[in-house]
């Protein structure tokens, strides 16, 4: 058996067992492996959804930093923000030092409240602002970025009901453009209600897709014969709840491989 081949088993097992326990209903739990970066601007459309959202997805699979513009403290507060997902929580204001260590870090980037302001200033490449700066950065870092777009829609129910849809159609078309323009840049637009639904995907398929890569990488034939299975494979799968890995005949398995396979209960069947 190839060094491919040895790959494809062991990734499929361990994708196997991800979607037999896929960790999606409240109550439970799975290690914090996942850091997101939670960013609200100074809208107050979608402002209580979100934070809900934001709540569920903090119980199930996350640990939460937040960023509050200057709007969003002054208008959403900070006791707020505490109040809902808890006092140790990590909040960054606009007087903050950059927290670029912060942004590398985490796998995914969430925007409960997307202002028609923000989205503005994104689709025109504006980074005049810690906000605006952190979105661009991780949309060219590659992160994904899930937002909502309720407060930047300009027909949104909410506008409708207070008399702010009369807009002319130039002016609608203008700002449904800015929308499409952050599509195109690879920011996920979804309604409010759906953030931790579509987070919770985002973070399950980048999980997934770190798997494989840790697999190709941990498994190589050193003597063109025979593959290796390493302990950082063995860590990677345990962690992603994986009770079991198939290891094909004549693939080498380090002792420390063995004895992380022990400590995190994972079962090693010769195959």
């Amino acid at each position: 058996m190839d060094n491919e081949e040895m790959v494809q088993i062991v990734t499929k097992e361990i994708l196997r067992q991800l979607q037999q326990n896929p960790v999606i209903t409240e109550g439970q739990s799975l290690p914090a492996l996942h850091k997101a970066l939670v960013i609200f601007t100074g809208g107050t459309i979608g402002f209580e959804q979100g934070l809900a959202e934001i709540k569920k997805l903090q119980g199930l699979c996350s640990t939460v930093t937040v960023v509050l513009s200057a709007a969003a403290e002054q208008i959403l507060g900070i006791e707020r923000i505490t109040e809902a997902l808890g006092s140790h929580i990590d909040i960054v204001t606009a007087q903050s030092p950059y927290p670029g260590k912060t942004l590398r870090e985490v796998d995914i980037m969430i925007i409960p409240v997307l202002t028609q302001n923000t989205a503005a200033k994104v689709a025109h490449t504006f980074s005049d602002t810690m906000v605006s700066t952190l979105i661009l950065q991780g949309l060219m870092m590659g992160k994904p970025i899930v937002a909502a777009y309720n407060a930047a829609d300009p027909l949104d129910s909410w506008r409708m009901q207070y008399a702010m849809g009369n807009s002319s159609s130039g002016l609608i078309k203008a700002l449904q453009e800015n929308l499409q323009k952050l599509a195109g840049f690879g920011m996920e637009l979804i309604p409010v209600d759906n953030i931790a639904t579509v987070s919770r995907k985002r973070l399950c398929r980048e999980k997934q897709m770190t798997v494989k890569q840790t697999m190709e990488q941990a498994v190589s034939k050193p003597d063109h014969k025979k593959a290796v299975l390493d302990a950082a494979a063995i860590q990677t799968a345990a962690q992603s709840g994986t009770k079991s890995i198939m290891v094909p005949r004549g693939t080498i398995l380090t002792p420390l491989a063995r004895d992380v396979a022990r400590e995190y209960g994972v079962e090693l069947v010769q195959g």
